[in-house]
């Protein structure tokens, strides 16, 4: 078994303001470094490897916070963006809901129906989990690592936590800084979610 320890990086300034990132590349700010620096406790007693992250600079600095005080090393994978959200990026929640309405409902819902929603031109659910657990299988192949940091983003965690814990599930809140264990078993390529 090879543990996984995701966390959702620190907050930005379009956090605060609830405007949509997906692959908008914006930095954190002061308030999302100190929930980079509050994560480091918890993971320096969870014991992690390394960590791998997502390309866009809030998970990445999040991920160097981490990185720095541990001392593990950081590598890096595009498909571990946050979802792109076609014309919705760079809109705030209430802009998105009033041009898009049900189809904002159903992005957001945690019903696994809706996996196959999109903006336009952006990507589905669906693809946004078979990318992230892609890129977390690939460098687990490739690596001895056995408990492995993740720094990503809440619509990635989202849709991994959907397809991980038990259908009928409560939806896991997904705050800037929370993490979450995941397991998977190299041989069987199943995937768990456990309790921290």
């Amino acid at each position: 078994m090879r543990e996984i320890i995701i966390f959702r990086h620190g907050e930005t300034d379009w956090n605060r303001e609830e405007r949509f990132q997906g692959h908008i590349d914006v930095p954190l700010n002061d308030t999302g470094r100190e929930q980079a620096a509050q994560l480091i406790p918890r993971l320096r007693s969870i014991g992690i490897d390394a960590i791998l992250s997502s390309t866009l600079s809030r998970a990445m600095e999040t991920a160097e916070i981490i990185a720095r005080d541990l001392s593990v090393p950081i590598f890096r994978d595009g498909d571990l963006r946050e979802a792109h959200l076609g014309e919705a990026q760079g809109l705030t929640r209430t802009e998105i809901e009033k041009r898009f309405g049900l189809l904002a409902r159903q992005w957001r819902s945690w019903n696994v129906s809706d996996a196959d929603v999109f903006y336009p031109g952006g990507e589905t659910g669906g693809q946004v989990s078979a990318r992230a657990f892609s890129a977390i299988e690939r460098f687990l192949d490739l690596n001895p690592f056995q408990r492995v940091g993740i720094a990503t983003h809440g619509g990635v965690i989202r849709r991994m936590m959907q397809k991980v814990l038990p259908l009928g599930s409560e939806p896991v809140p997904i705050p800037n800084g929370i993490l979450y264990r995941l397991e998977f078993n190299p041989n069987s390529r199943a995937w768990n979610a456990r309790k921290l």
